[in-house]
């Protein structure tokens, strides 16, 4: 039987939001949902998720909620587990997302000028 997907199509790899690549010391703060909280790295992020360098094992679809300077509480689940971390997907409205994305421009210009 022949398959319509290839799992190496790099056109399944399309992201929803433009990524940024953030320099290794941006932490944020991850709180579970046993209210356990624990410092992560933050790797990157975009108006959907976010990948998380972190100590602890967290299940997908667990819900949790990332604390980060400048962008305050953002509710998310856990979306994929990697070597280091997890990536989450950020539980918020098209309007907050958008908000977000503005955001996220300043921060990238932010970080393109390494005044973090």
């Amino acid at each position: 039987m022949v398959s319509d997907e290839d799992e190496n199509d790099p056109v399944d790899d399309i992201r929803r939001y433009d990524r940024i690549v953030v320099p290794g010391n941006f932490q944020a703060t991850l709180k579970d949902d046993k209210g356990n909280e624990q410092k992560v790295d933050v790797t990157d992020i975009s108006a959907g998720g976010a990948g998380l360098v972190v100590d602890e094992q967290f299940g997908n679809s667990t819900y949790v909620e990332l604390h980060m300077d400048g962008f305050g509480k953002v509710p998310a689940q856990v979306k994929r587990q990697f070597a280091e971390g997890i990536g989450v997907e950020f539980d918020i409205s098209e309007k907050e997302r958008e908000a977000m994305q503005e955001e996220l421009l300043a921060f990238r210009k932010t970080v393109d000028a390494k005044t973090f």
